[in-house]
């Protein structure tokens, strides 16, 4: 489906990671650290054995084997460790901090099941601020034979492997463009799943809700409404606005608006038009519907606007 393809390259397009930090790790007995949110996408790969991952939801304890993948889009607090002990360390305690780049190898000793994993930061550019981007699940797990049938992701993971094995000086710059396809094509295979029940997946298996989708990305300039576009659809607006909540969690409107505040963020950051030049090309017939939807989207995160609706730490 075109649409689908057309979404999905949006999601990547724009990805360029801009640095990484790479811990291997190898453990034995009882272990568990605990991990703040980071702002950056996380994954972690185990080589040998196994580990659990706990989200901090209830009764959500996930496990990794060998061979399992597990991708945090948007570098989520977690924990992870052999087992659920009650007390976890900080990953402060064994990793640097702020973990912007670098390379480490952290030994855990112990001889009662021990595992071989990676732990990555990916530091990308701004994409991670887009309504698209933002419709990943929390947690992405890729399992084994899920791998083993994408001959690419499965290749360049060996290839990561053996490369953090024989670390060297030049090895910075290959892991980087091996991460940034593992992360791709991670992506790639999690929503390609059938089975899956993320937002971003039920919104690519609905054609409805993904060219409703595609056209807001698109065509954000054109002065749409929900109804317009629910007839494009071939469907009510009533009916439209429920399926489309249902695959995305957000309301068309609010979906819609949040990909013209986006735009116009961009704007900001990258030219030096106007207020009025900003507002109508991304939609807004003036500068006060503009800086009502940046107010909107904003106001919850303690930020405000200043003269030119840059958005800007308060205090």
């Amino acid at each position: 489906m075109q649409a689908t393809e057309d979404l999905f390259s949006m999601i990547v397009d724009p990805l360029r990671l801009e640095g990484a930090f790479v811990s291997a790790w190898r453990t034995g007995g009882d272990w568990s650290f605990a991990g703040p949110r980071e702002a950056c996408a996380l994954f972690h790969y185990v080589e040998e054995g196994s580990m659990a991952i706990d989200i901090g939801h209830p009764n959500a304890t996930i496990p990794l084997n060998h061979g399992d993948l597990a991708i945090f889009p948007h570098g989520g607090a977690h924990r992870i460790g052999s087992s659920t002990p009650a007390v976890s360390l900080a990953l402060e305690q064994i990793l640097p901090s702020p973990r912007k780049g670098g390379f480490v190898r952290v030994e855990i000793p112990g001889t009662d099941g021990p595992a071989l994993f990676l732990c990555i930061g990916l530091h990308c550019g701004g994409h991670a601020s887009t309504p698209l981007y933002k419709l990943l699940p929390e947690i992405i797990v890729i399992r084994k034979h899920q791998i083993e049938r994408e001959p690419l992701l499965q290749g360049t993971i060996d290839g990561l492997l053996r490369e953090v094995e024989r670390f060297h000086v030049g090895s910075s710059f290959a892991l980087l463009r091996g991460l940034e396809l593992i992360y791709v094509l991670g992506l790639r295979v999690a929503l390609d799943v059938e089975s899956a029940t993320t937002s971003m997946s039920r919104a690519l298996r609905d054609p409805r809700i993904a060219n409703a989708l595609l056209y807001m990305h698109t065509e954000y300039k054109e002065r749409s409404t929900v109804a317009g576009i629910a007839s494009s659809a071939g469907m009510s607006r009533s009916a439209f606005s429920l399926a489309f909540r249902q695959a995305t969690g957000c309301a068309p409107a609010r979906y819609l608006s949040k990909v013209r505040v986006s735009n116009a963020q961009a704007l900001m950051r990258t030219t030096r038009l106007s207020r009025e030049e900003i507002a109508h090309r991304v939609g807004y017939e003036s500068t006060v519907g503009l800086y009502l939807a940046l107010r909107s989207t904003r106001s919850s995160l303690g930020l405000h606007l200043d003269d030119r609706y840059q958005i800007q730490d308060a205090g």
